[in-house]
């Protein structure tokens, strides 16, 4: 069913799901219609649903036997939500579209790869009003990506990193917990340049370390989930209780790096990171940091006794140009293409 560029349709009809022999279902273009009837999800033989171009903000749930996304799926420009839980044959994704704050493949087993940029671009700097600074995205139990997958999961949250950096300064926003991911993986990022074995990071901190340009913090825990674990019931998180000392006193607080949902069981080791502003510095500091600053992290999980952290990176956020990281996003891509 072709229905491409009807530009004055404004809805389906309700027994829709019920042309059970539908392959393909194409409302690209339909730029008044809203929502597509729940009964879809009905349509087992359905296997092309395009709905760009449309006023829709939610995908509907569908029994869609998928093995990849349109490429095109970065031009829904209103999608803020993609949740594709346990679709058993996904095996790629294509960059997602920039305005995306929540994204979960959580048990998509066979999903081997994602695309570099993860999200679209990324070239970017300016905030426009499709776009949000908190956001999430689970590839849990995502098992089978391969590593330049992974790669590219920790690119985006190193370059989402930086970005939040210059966001949250530019704007004056000093509190909340704006970005996280996690997903399948032992190794904690190179660009963490503090890094730990085990639960407790205790990096030494030069003299001047706080300015005004210090704009969050960047945390990475590797959990390991034992085979015999219990059932997760409710949901858990990641979290690290800082402490920082030198000769001007001492300050402890703690941070969420991320949360699951999902009752089960979480397979092997994952990957968390987060972000977070330096709000509690920013309120205990009114002047800059001038001597040497020890700081002792903890990093721990709730409710979830039998898994613990088995590795941990740090990182302070400082805020650059736009220039700067623009400039540094081109010379990454132009190696990657010629070199």
């Amino acid at each position: 069913l072709n229905m491409e560029g009807c530009t004055e349709l404004e809805s389906l009809p309700k027994r829709l799901g019920k042309q059970k022999a539908l392959q393909e279902l194409v409302l690209s273009g339909c730029s008044k219609l809203e929502s597509v009837p729940t009964d879809v999800k009905d349509m087992k033989h359905l296997r092309l649903l395009l709905l760009d171009g449309t006023r829709i903000r939610k995908i509907p749930k569908i029994n869609i036997a998928m093995v990849n996304l349109q490429d095109n799926l970065k031009d829904f420009s209103n999608l803020k939500c993609l949740v594709m839980k346990n679709c058993e044959n996904l095996r790629y994704l294509p960059s997602l579209p920039k305005c995306l704050v929540y994204l979960n493949v959580y048990g998509c087993e066979r999903l081997e790869s994602v695309e570099n940029p993860l999200v679209s671009d990324r070239l970017t700097l300016f905030l426009d009003r499709s776009e949000e600074l908190r956001s999430t995205f689970l590839f849990t139990n995502c098992h089978n990506l391969f590593q330049d997958a992974k790669d590219s999961i920790s690119t985006y949250a190193k370059w989402k990193c930086h970005r939040l950096a210059v966001e949250c300064y530019e704007q004056d926003i000093v509190s909340g917990a704006f970005f996280n991911t996690c997903y399948p993986g032992y190794i904690v990022p190179s660009w963490f340049d503090h890094q730990a074995v085990g639960s407790v990071l205790e990096p030494r901190l030069e003299p001047h370390w706080y300015n005004t340009m210090l704009s969050g913090i960047a945390l990475c825990a590797v959990v390991s989930f034992h085979e015999n674990q219990d059932p997760i019931i409710g949901s858990f998180s990641v979290k690290c209780t800082l402490q920082f000392e030198n000769e001007d006193g001492s300050l402890r607080f703690d941070c969420d790096i991320g949360c699951l949902n999902e009752p089960g069981m979480i397979e092997a080791d994952h990957v968390f990171i987060g972000y977070v502003t330096c709000s509690r510095l920013k309120d205990h500091h009114s002047i800059p940091i001038h001597h040497p600053t020890t700081v002792k992290m903890q990093f721990h999980l709730t409710d979830a006794c039998k898994s613990k952290v088995v590795d941990c990176g740090f990182r302070l956020m400082y805020t650059q140009s736009r220039v700067c990281l623009l400039d540094e996003e081109i010379n990454a891509n132009f190696t990657k293409l010629y070199f």
